[in-house]
């Protein structure tokens, strides 16, 4: 069965690209382009059972950011697995990110290459 995976970034570009590769490795994609529309996909999901395998969010959204993504989340009780994207990481990002529930993050700009190796490290 296809791992399903929901990416949230406001970089329609980057965005699409992370969709086209994910799609072309044979994952199930959905895409939105901020944190509230995330967190409510995410919500409907649950509600049908319909899991998610992992989830990717940008950290500078407008709206919610990555971060209060993240937390909601958790608060949900929803454990899948999340995979942060930022271009202004810094060590206390990095900490609140884990802290939140993060189980991994990259930092922009990243190359698919390196984008495939984590998720394929988070999934396994």
């Amino acid at each position: 069965m296809k791992k399903r995976i929901l990416i949230a970034d406001d970089e329609t570009a980057l965005l699409h690209t992370m969709a086209f590769t994910l799609k072309r490795k044979d994952f199930d994609v959905e895409i939105v382009e901020d944190g509230e529309n995330a967190f409510k996909m995410i919500m409907k999901a649950y509600q049908k059972n319909a899991f998610y395998d992992l989830i990717i969010t940008d950290i500078q959204m407008p709206g919610m950011s990555g971060l209060e993504l993240v937390q909601k989340i958790r608060q949900a009780g929803i454990y899948t697995p999340i995979l942060a994207i930022t271009g202004f990481g810094n060590m206390q990002m990095v900490v609140d990110l884990m802290r939140a529930g993060c189980k991994d993050y990259l930092d922009k700009p990243f190359t698919m290459n390196e984008f495939i190796e984590r998720i394929t490290k988070i999934l396994n």
